[in-house]
């Protein structure tokens, strides 16, 4: 049974949603589904090579969410939200 992760979104990744509606809730609704369902991956996923981290990212209601699994203390980490237009 895959564990459930602790989530936690920085709050700069919220500013490109709109204010209200459907596509609004639909962003929030994934993310807040992240901790039960995180361990199945995103769409894809990208590298940093800096860091070497990987990030998934997920396309949701025409948004790219991109986040991470920090596996050692449990959360999805999401760094990023962007309109994919």
């Amino acid at each position: 049974m895959a564990q459930d992760y602790r989530v936690l979104l920085d709050i700069e990744a919220l500013e490109c949603l709109p204010k209200s509606g459907i596509r609004r809730q639909s962003v929030l609704s994934f993310v807040k589904g992240l901790s039960q369902f995180a361990h199945l991956g995103g769409d894809f996923e990208v590298s940093d090579p800096e860091t070497r981290r990987h990030f998934q990212v997920t396309t949701v209601a025409g948004f790219a969410l991109t986040w991470w699994i920090d596996a050692p203390v449990s959360e999805v980490k999401v760094v990023d939200i962007r309109p994919t237009n």
